[in-house]
């Protein structure tokens, strides 16, 4: 389970996200839906661990997330503009998503190497 208590982002004097609250269980499918400007992509940078809220907590399984590094959590987020860890390799890049979900390392190499193949074919 996620929850979000008391979510706040402000950037000086600006709320981008102002007293979010929200309960999101196992198997529920969630939509963010708002006008542009109104702090739906704030709140997921959150959740991925690429902004640091202002006030507030963020739970999964009632364990605190929103102090952990983005690499430390359990959630993806697809990007409007294409983003990479900056301090890891391309390999690493592609390696970082299968390491999270604990493929064996024997597996992992063969994944990477072929995706990098495949892009290659087509450059």
């Amino acid at each position: 389970m996620l929850e979000i208590r008391s979510l706040e982002k402000s950037y000086g004097s600006v709320a981008a996200v102002k007293g979010v609250s929200l309960n999101i269980r196992e198997g529920e499918f969630f939509s963010l839906l708002g006008p542009s400007g109104c702090g739906k992509t704030t709140l997921l940078r959150m959740l991925g661990g690429f902004e640091t809220p202002t006030q507030g907590q963020i739970l999964q399984d009632g364990q605190r997330i929103d102090l952990l590094p983005a690499n430390q959590r359990q959630f993806n987020m697809v990007f409007q503009r294409y983003a990479l860890f900056p301090h890891l390799s391309v390999w690493e890049n592609i390696a970082f998503g299968l390491k999270m979900k604990k493929v064996a390392p024997s597996e992992l190499k063969t994944r990477v190497e072929e995706s990098l193949a495949w892009v290659k074919k087509r450059l």
